[in-house]
């Protein structure tokens, strides 16, 4: 039996026209705290205290910065700052740099390495093939390293 799989499940409802639930309900306790105050205070502290609370309700409400809301924002900063942190340092082990006194070589000392044709045919066909898309052959080591 086939079921019907949710294709936007990131997307909330629309409650109120084009407002969400908890858009909604951030308005209603801004401008109902607006209310509140307009009744008790004096128009001039209504006026001076009124408009952060009208910016932070439109904040709270509507802005979603890298598409996470205000909210969101502030609940992951106060678990960034209330959480313990683990840092971890590994000391790298010192580096002992060992001085090595080559001979030098006369003239007449020339290394000459000797390869087969079978391990330069595999090397051009390397060479070849590996520009194209589909690789058939996997490389276990580097071409040149065993080279003898």
């Amino acid at each position: 039996m086939q079921y019907s799989v949710p294709q936007f499940i990131d997307v909330e409802d629309k409650i109120v026209g084009p407002f969400t639930g908890k858009q909604v309900l951030i308005l209603i306790i801004g401008f109902g705290s607006l209310l509140v105050m307009f009744t008790f205070m004096n128009m001039v502290f209504f006026i001076v205290f009124s408009i952060p609370i009208v910016l932070g309700t439109l904040l709270f409400a509507f802005w979603k910065p890298k598409g996470f809301t205000v909210s969101k924002w502030i609940t992951n900063i106060m678990n960034f700052y209330t959480t313990p942190h683990l840092y971890i340092w590994r000391r790298e082990p010192e580096i002992i740099m060992i001085h090595q006194v080559q001979k030098k070589k006369s003239e007449g000392d020339i290394v000459v390495t000797k390869v087969s044709r079978n391990r330069i045919k595999e090397l051009a066909w390397l060479l070849d093939t590996s520009t194209a898309i589909e690789k058939p052959y996997e490389v276990k080591a580097r071409p040149d390293e065993n080279i003898r």
